[in-house]
């Protein structure tokens, strides 16, 4: 059992690779478009009234994956999804690097190397001015004249 506690707009997925989806995936909150709940000093948002607990059955080889707006506001959920699928496979197929142990389920450095390529993946979209992302999306439906990446 996965025990999520989530507050503001990073996001917790868990994917199952033997289904090729998200079997499970956070809801960002917000207060208004770009300004999600947070922690700090001067934010009236508070753990114990606006965070979210949800609990998630896991199967052996589901990926947890907990990623920050930087990913989610670059790459759709399918990009993320696909990306890391992708990636595992190639990992277990013998690329993406030296293993430092046994390569199965993205094991010996895998899933190292699968973090990195989703974040280059969002960084390549994120320099990117004319790149569609789900920010920009976000920035239309509220009326914002945004392009690009995020």
């Amino acid at each position: 059992m996965l025990y999520v506690t989530n507050l503001g707009d990073c996001k917790v997925l868990v994917i199952r690779p033997s289904e090729k989806k998200v079997l499970f995936k956070t809801v960002e909150q917000w207060h208004w478009f770009d300004c999600p709940l947070q922690l700090g000093t001067n934010s009236s948002d508070r753990p114990n009234k606006d965070a979210v607990l949800s609990k998630v059955g896991l199967e052996e080889n589901d990926i947890v994956v907990a990623v920050s707006d930087g990913v989610v506001d670059n790459l759709w959920e399918q990009e993320v999804l696909d990306i890391i699928l992708d990636r595992v496979e190639k990992w277990e197929a013998g690329q993406g690097g030296e293993a430092t142990g046994d390569r199965t389920a993205g094991g010996g450095g895998g899933m190292v190397y699968v973090a990195r390529e989703l974040l280059k993946a969002a960084h390549e979209i994120a320099q990117d001015p004319y790149a569609e992302s789900p920010y920009m999306e976000k920035a239309i439906d509220e009326g914002l004249a945004i392009e690009g990446g995020m």
